[in-house]
């Protein structure tokens, strides 16, 4: 792990002021990020990764809603139980210690995918999650007790996935802490899914990836202890996942063509769309530049 990285996670937040369900929705996210990071017993296993991260701890402007973990700990029965009941008993505390005591937030579903835990033939099972907010005493609060809420933060806890490099994010001054991918590790995640676009039971489109690696490798130059951490975590991701990468490997034509074919979505996450190809020579520079 990391000596950890400073985000704030507040400016974060106030850039969506202007719109007063997307400022609710980030003083929600707020909330339950920081509700994670504060798990007693099991919060320093359970690592932010994708978008979120980039969003929050890197300043992307891709907008994007769920967040993305994954965790160490084991998939075993009970766990979804528990979870539930320490995300209910902290999320009111937590709301309250950052100033937002108006906010109301209660688990909605807690889901084990795709089966229950303990089931045969499971390679990368995940709980899904949704946790209700709303304003105290708006005439939504009442959906939230019966179960019903529209406005609800996704969470997606993935188990059983090669983590390599994780560090810890101080999430603003006042003690408020969260761990995540380190940078290495959350690039060679990205590369990972992109080679995996070609997996053809189950194609992908990973857009998203191209953007967000030209995105970081503009913003976060990296030194060459780096470029190895990232190629190490590749590799060992890429085994967990039956692939056998290459330094030609992300010049596939499918890779290429799948990573192109719903570029134009970006347009709705992002101030303004760049250009695929352009993106794409950064993703395709860094990943041929390293240590092969």
């Amino acid at each position: 792990m990391s000596d950890g990285r400073i985000a704030d996670i507040s400016r974060w937040v106030e850039r969506a002021r202007p719109d007063p369900a997307a400022y609710a929705e980030r003083q929600a996210t707020e909330i339950v990020l920081t509700t994670i990071g504060a798990l007693s017993d099991y919060g320093s296993r359970i690592f932010l990764k994708g978008g979120m991260l980039m969003a929050v701890v890197y300043g992307s402007l891709r907008g994007t809603a769920d967040i993305d973990f994954s965790t160490d700990l084991e998939p075993v029965p009970g766990l979804r139980e528990k979870l539930r009941g320490d995300l209910d008993r902290l999320l009111p505390r937590i709301a309250a210690r950052l100033g937002y005591p108006d906010l109301v937030l209660t688990v909605q579903s807690i889901k084990e995918k795709p089966r229950p835990f303990g089931g045969a033939n499971v390679s990368f099972p995940a709980l899904k999650i949704t946790v209700a907010y709303a304003r105290r005493g708006d005439r939504s609060e009442w959906r939230i007790e019966a179960g019903q809420s529209p406005r609800v933060v996704s969470l997606d806890i993935s188990f059983n996935e090669s983590i390599n490099a994780t560090e810890l994010v101080r999430l603003d001054d006042r003690g408020s802490t969260l761990f995540a991918y380190a940078l290495t590790d959350l690039i060679a995640e990205k590369f990972r899914a992109l080679l995996q676009q070609t997996e053809r039971d189950q194609p992908r489109y990973r857009r998203q990836d191209v953007y967000d690696i030209a995105y970081l490798v503009t913003h976060f130059p990296l030194d060459d202890r780096e470029m190895h951490s990232i190629l190490q975590s590749f590799r060992l991701k890429c085994r967990a996942r039956g692939i056998t990468p290459g330094v030609h490997s992300i010049n596939d034509p499918l890779v290429v063509a799948r990573a192109r074919a719903e570029w134009g979505t970006l347009a709705a996450e992002l101030p303004k769309l760049p250009d695929f190809d352009a993106c794409f020579k950064k993703v395709e520079a860094l990943y041929r530049a390293l240590p092969w």
